[in-house]
């Protein structure tokens, strides 16, 4: 990733972040809650090659971290995005191109989505930080995999729309 384009990847995830505390926070979902920015995060990562999804998912945890509203030790989002980064970038390559099969990608963000919260309850509990209960986990990680499966007709095109504009034409080859 060119300094630029890591530039600009920094002010969208700082934009995808700003527009997930002061809008989608006020939106009471049905079932669970809905995270915009990591959808759009994961979404990001999974149409970059495997070092731009490293940096992007060190990057996306980093603004999460640096956020006063998230309540966990810091890193830790950093931690796990860039290993779900990692794995995202590693099985999509054995995929192949996500521009003839939306469907796919849709699963394959929503299922990255919810392989972060679980990783994100799992680090939890071994650094010793109160959870909730079983079922209210699951509540949530079953309402988020289903508002992120749903709405990913809407977001997903605007984050491939940004995303092939910071490309450059030797990237999108």
């Amino acid at each position: 990733m060119t300094f630029s384009r890591v530039s600009l990847t920094v002010s969208l995830f700082i934009g995808l972040f700003l527009i997930q505390e002061t809008i989608v926070n006020q939106v009471h979902f049905l079932i669970g809650g809905f995270s915009l920015y990591l959808a759009a995060a994961l979404a990001w990562i999974s149409m970059e090659n495997r070092n731009g999804a490293i940096v992007s998912g060190f990057i996306a945890g980093l603004v999460l971290d640096l956020s006063p509203t998230i309540d966990s030790p810091f890193g830790q989002w950093t931690l796990i995005l860039t290993i779900v980064g990692y794995i995202v970038s590693v099985n999509r390559e054995g995929m192949g191109d996500f521009d003839t099969r939306p469907l796919t990608m849709a699963f394959i963000i929503a299922g990255a989505a919810t392989l972060t919260l679980i990783l994100f309850l799992i680090a939890t509990s071994i650094l010793g930080e109160s959870n909730t209960t079983l079922t209210a986990s699951m509540r949530e990680l079953l309402g988020n995999f289903l508002w992120t499966l749903l709405l990913s007709p809407i977001y997903v095109p605007l984050i491939n729309r940004f995303h092939l504009a910071t490309q450059s034409s030797r990237d999108r080859r």
